[in-house]
């Protein structure tokens, strides 16, 4: 029987044209390979909140995997082969930030940034959520909400509601895993501010 993968969409009103792009490939190289692929949609102006609702319609509809993939991404269109092939409950790929410095979002088992140096699977003990395939039963032992934003009392600072998901998961003893050479071959869409100053004199 082909595996279930619900792909959930947590969004605003609008997504950007390259992501829908990569989404209609993605969906399409799924279901050549076999796969049963179900999308879902949350649209919330709160992304926690957003990332319930996918996590709930998904569950609904007896998905055995979610995919997560954040709407300002652009990844492979193997994408979920690529991550189903791991066979591990938990498996995402990391991405850059969208400011300066460019850098690895989340942190290996050992709280190192990732890095281009890091090559096949690497243990996390933060992944972002943009790009992240967990298995249905994750659920069964996790209570709702799923996602939310915390605090961190060490950090000082707002915690992310994928990273809460995150630390949530390993306190159950769940792994982590980030596929970093899929991370190398994903964009995270962002923007500039273009002017035609003049040269300042010198």
């Amino acid at each position: 029987m082909a595996k279930h993968v619900a792909v959930c969409i947590p969004s605003g009103e609008m997504v950007h044209a390259d992501f829908m792009l990569s989404v209609l490939h993605l969906v399409q190289n799924a279901r050549v390979g076999g796969f049963r692929v179900s999308m879902v949609n949350a649209k919330f102006s709160i992304v926690a909140e957003a990332r319930n609702l996918c996590v709930g319609a998904a569950l609904d509809a007896k998905a055995e995997w979610l995919l997560f993939l954040d709407s300002d991404m652009v990844f492979p269109h193997d994408t979920i082969k690529r991550l189903m092939s791991r066979e591990v409950p938990i498996v995402g790929a990391t991405y850059p930030r969208r400011m300066l410095p460019l850098g690895f979002i989340g942190s290996r088992l050992d709280g190192a940034a990732f890095s281009l140096a890091d090559k096949g699977m690497v243990e996390a003990s933060r992944l972002p959520t943009g790009c992240l395939l967990i298995h249905a039963s994750v659920f069964d032992k996790l209570k709702a909400p799923f996602f939310r934003c915390g605090y961190s009392e060490e950090a000082g600072k707002v915690l992310s509601e994928d990273f809460w998901f995150s630390d949530r998961v390993r306190e159950l003893g769940l792994p982590l895993w980030c596929d970093m050479d899929l991370a190398r071959q994903i964009e995270h869409i962002g923007s500039f501010r273009f002017n035609l100053r003049e040269k300042p004199e010198r």
